[in-house]
């Protein structure tokens, strides 16, 4: 086996380079990623968590070191992670749980990369309503997260809905990328952050990329491990098909990515 370790693979089965554990072999049925046009997107793939065996277990991983520290809400109503049909197989359902996972060899924040991920809203309320992580660092120099919307007692706006893309190199400000959330309960939606420091990128949904820069590029040991899934108490909504990527995505690969929900 090469440096790239591979685990409970089932959805990656026949592409070069990546080794099985599975007893059975993957059908294109069961894995959309085996059309042959996201070969070449699947070779700058370094990790993916997919939720299939209704655990937080990678289904691959590039680095040395792989198996995730899991815990549930910070109420204790969900002491451990639940899950539930998803885009592709199964799904995390988003407050009752999560992970954290190394990341060295995994994903590459602190050089050039890309994380993409599929959100399904269940519970957002409005006008006032929480935050709901998807991914964010253990130092909080990183998120990819929902904000809530608030509105005081006389109903003036105090902080706007949105979907947010988070950065920060210690002592700075952070850089954000924002894009208004109308997000439907019920319905799939795909994030795709990219980094090319100083320079970030978010795609919501296949479209384009927005761009903000930092005034600095972070150095070696700027973010924490990385950790997936929200541990608010509440059910949010469902989370699925984390892919990280070792080089920042092109919309092309988004799209095809966004084809998925097709």
């Amino acid at each position: 086996m090469t440096n790239r370790t591979v685990l409970l693979m089932v959805a990656f089965a026949g592409f070069g380079g990546f080794a099985a554990r599975a007893a059975e072999p993957a059908t294109t049925e069961r894995s959309p990623y085996l059309r042959p046009e996201f070969a070449k997107l699947f070779d700058a793939v370094t990790f993916r968590v997919g939720f299939d065996d209704r655990s937080m277990a990678p289904d691959m991983a590039e680095g040395p070191k792989y198996a995730p520290t899991v815990f549930g809400s910070h109420d204790n109503r969900h002491p451990a992670p639940q899950f539930a049909p998803g885009l592709v197989g199964e799904a995390l359902v988003l407050g009752t749980g999560g992970a954290m996972y190394p990341r060295e060899g995994n994903v590459l924040l602190e050089r050039r990369g890309a994380i993409a991920l599929w959100v399904k809203p269940q519970e957002w309320q409005r006008p006032n309503d929480g935050n709901c992580v998807f991914a964010m660092t253990t130092n909080s120099t990183f998120y990819l997260q929902r904000q809530g919307p608030m509105f005081d007692d006389d109903g003036r706006l105090q902080r706007h809905e949105a979907v947010m893309y988070l950065a920060r190199p210690p002592e700075d400000r952070f850089a954000t990328l924002t894009a208004p959330s109308v997000w439907e309960n019920g319905t799939w939606h795909l994030l795709a952050a990219n980094w090319s420091w100083p320079t970030m990128e978010l795609s919501v949904d296949g479209k384009p990329f927005d761009v903000v820069s930092l005034s600095a590029t972070p150095e070696e040991g700027t973010f924490g491990g990385l950790v997936l899934g929200d541990r608010s108490g509440e059910l949010r909504g469902l989370l699925d098909e984390v892919l990280a990527f070792r080089r920042p995505l092109v919309i092309e690969e988004v799209q095809l990515l966004w084809s998925l929900k097709q």
